[in-house]
């Protein structure tokens, strides 16, 4: 690459590093906003409520040197129904921008704490199952009542004995139909 070539694209990695930074900014701003607001997210993601009450809402909470695409995005993620998606936005838009993948998360629940060694050994066998960059987040739910619900990306393996339990339920009510 010239030299020429190669500063231009040193200014075009600058720009787009404080353009995401930017967009960045004001979505952890809204985002922070809704989480302040229960109230005000139900009314953005109430799909009952008419477009133009959710979307004078949102105007609201937005910054007001947001740049018009953010804004116009802003919006049609609440008339889509998708402004939950905002901090995922805002990781998605980072890893774009970088080109790495960003590591998958892996969230594990258990009806009881797991212990380090049972917690490593789930680290371990969910990283050679997937192969990838997991970020691990380990929960309990006393309501699961025994074994696991592992969630990896957007895969579900569900052992708890509450979900056995609804689906024995299912198939004793298809019977009796």
């Amino acid at each position: 690459m010239s030299t020429n070539g190669a500063r231009a694209n040193q200014y075009a990695q600058a720009i787009m590093q404080v353009m995401v930074e930017r967009w960045q900014t004001a979505l952890t701003s809204v985002a922070t906003a809704l989480q302040a607001d229960q109230q005000l997210y139900n009314t953005l993601s109430n799909d009952a409520t008419p477009v133009e009450e959710r979307v004078a809402a949102l105007e609201q909470i937005i910054p007001a040197d947001v740049p018009a695409e953010l804004r116009n995005t802003l919006k049609l993620m609440v008339q889509d129904g998708s402004i939950g998606l905002l901090g995922e936005l805002g990781d998605a838009l980072a890893q774009v921008t970088s080109g790495k993948a960003a590591p998958t998360k892996a969230e594990v629940t258990s009806a009881v704490e797991l212990t380090a060694e049972e917690q490593e050994k789930m680290r371990s066998t969910l990283a050679t199952r997937y192969g990838r960059e997991l970020v691990f987040s380990f929960y309990v739910d006393p309501s699961l009542m025994g074994g696991l619900r592992v969630r990896v990306g957007d895969r579900l393996i569900d052992t708890s004995v509450a979900s056995r339990l609804q689906s024995m339920r299912e198939s004793l009510a298809n019977v009796v139909r």
